[in-house]
């Protein structure tokens, strides 16, 4: 699966006024060498700095890590559509071994339709799992549907969690992988640890 995708949230980094300027955009389609950036509506201000052959650089926030990519303009926001180069096989993964946790206090729903749903709280979550505490063992490698309403925003996200064990946990402690989500989710979630990053 290509790292990049259309529709993804990704950040462009350029200078301007000898200020790095940092700003959120999306990756609107995706060639096979170019990519077709939407741009936020206040970035026509910048636009004499994102002209044609402009070096900048293009980040998103995935659940491998930051992706970066060294780009130059192809066509200026002035032009039909700004696009910047695109070059898979120059992708740089930061952090990809070490994927961090974040502290949070949000409500989690484990769905068990026959037994009962068990509500609870997490203690803290990464892009590929979650701790949570609870007075209900789950066994290991089960696996459920689950609701996340994640605080402040209260947004809610829906995925498949796949319990792991708890060796070396505190007692009640207990560790989630995510095992499936939808893309929708997974962005809500990225954006969550990204604002926590960014803190």
């Amino acid at each position: 699966m290509a790292l990049f995708q259309e529709n993804q949230k990704a950040k462009i980094i350029f200078e301007a006024d000898n200020k790095i300027i940092e700003m959120d955009c999306y990756i609107e389609k995706i060639y096979y060498d170019r990519l077709k950036i939407n741009l936020p509506k206040a970035a026509e201000r910048y636009n004499q700095y994102l002209q044609t052959g402009t070096k900048l650089t293009i980040n998103v926030f995935s659940h491998l890590g930051i992706l970066e990519q060294e780009s130059i303009v192809l066509t200026s926001p002035t032009e039909k559509e700004f696009t910047i180069e695109y070059d898979s096989e120059n992708i740089n993964i930061n952090n990809r071994r070490r994927i961090k946790r974040y502290s949070a206090s949000c409500d989690l729903i484990i769905f068990r339709p026959l037994l009962g749903n068990v509500e609870t709280q997490i203690i803290d979550i990464s892009t590929r799992g979650l701790r949570y505490y609870s007075d209900v063992p789950l066994e290991a490698g089960s696996i459920f549907d689950c609701k996340l309403l994640l605080k402040p925003t209260n947004k809610k996200i829906l995925f498949k969690g796949q319990v792991k064990d708890n060796k070396g946990l505190p007692a009640g402690v207990y560790r989630m992988v995510i095992h499936k989500i939808a893309y929708k989710d997974k962005q809500v979630l990225l954006d969550f640890c990204e604002l926590d990053l960014q803190q």
